[in-house]
C-alpha cells in the first residue's frame, strides 16, 4: 500500500499524474489553457484535466459508499413542437465520515449542500454543461483542481515545498507508477460500466472548471 513514503494518494491525484495517457495534449493556440503533467515534458488541456479529476473523485466516493447519484430528466421546449431533455445530476450523502485530500473536500461540500444538485447538462447527445464555475455550490474554476491535487500530493510526500512553492518530487512520483497504471485501468472501466453517469459528470465538471476568459493555466 505504501511505496516507501506517505501512502497512496486518491485516484484523482493518480490520474493527474498519468494525465498524458488520458487527456488531449496536442499543441494549443492558447498556451494558458495547458497544464504540465508533473515530472513530464507534456502539457495537457487544463479544463479537460480538471473535469477528469473531479469526475473520478466523485465516482470513487460512490465506490467507497460515501455518495450515491441520481439522474433526473428535465424537459425544456426548443423549436415549436420539440422538447429537449436536460439531465440534472443529484447526489445523496450515505456516509459522512471524513476523507483526506480532494475526496474529503468534495464530500464536505456534498454534506453542506442542501439540494444535493451537482449540475445540469443540456441535451442527451452533446451534454454541454450549463452550470458556470460551481459544483454543489463549490467554485471549481481552474486552477482549483491543480492546487487541490498539489496539496494532497504534498501530504503523501510527492510534492515538497521549496521557496514557499510546492514542487513535484520526481523520485517519489516514480514510485507511484504502478498505482497510476491501476488508476488508469479503473478510470477506463468506470467509463465502460457507467457511460451515462461518467459523461454527465464530465460535462458538468468541464463547464464548471472553465476559467473566465483570459484565466490562467
Amino acid at each position: 500500500m505504501d511505496p516507501k513514503s506517505g501512502g497512496i494518494p486518491s485516484v484523482g491525484c493518480l490520474l493527474y499524474l498519468a494525465a498524458d495517457q488520458l487527456v488531449p495534449h496536442r499543441p494549443s493556440i492558447v498556451p494558458f489553457s495547458m497544464t504540465q503533467v508533473p515530472c513530464k515534458q507534456v502539457w495537457v488541456h487544463s479544463v479537460h484535466l480538471a473535469a477528469m479529476v473531479l469526475t473520478a473523485t466523485f465516482l470513487s466516493l460512490q465506490e467507497s459508499g460515501h455518495l450515491s447519484f441520481r439522474i433526473h430528466e428535465e424537459s425544456s421546449p426548443t423549436i415549436p413542437g420539440a422538447v429537449r431533455m436536460n439531465p440534472t445530476l443529484y447526489t445523496e450523502v450515505l456516509d459522512p465520515i471524513s476523507r483526506p485530500g480532494l475526496p474529503g473536500e468534495l464530500l464536505s461540500t456534498a454534506i453542506q449542500s442542501r439540494a444535493g444538485r451537482i449540475g445540469t447538462a443540456q441535451g442527451s447527445a452533446g451534454l454541454d454543461g450549463t452550470d458556470i464555475a460551481q459544483v454543489l455550490g463549490l467554485s471549481v474554476q481552474h486552477p482549483y483542481v491543480k492546487y487541490a491535487v498539489r496539496r494532497e500530493l504534498a501530504q503523501v510526500g510527492a510534492y515538497t515545498k521549496s521557496w514557499a512553492v510546492l514542487r513535484p518530487d520526481c523520485a517519489r512520483i516514480a514510485l507511484l507508477d504502478a498505482a497510476c497504471a491501476d488508476a488508469v485501468r479503473w478510470w477506463e472501466q468506470q467509463q465502460a460500466d457507467a457511460p451515462r453517469l461518467c459523461a454527465l459528470l464530465l460535462a458538468i465538471c468541464r463547464m464548471a472548471s472553465t476559467p473566465p476568459l483570459g484565466g490562467g493555466g
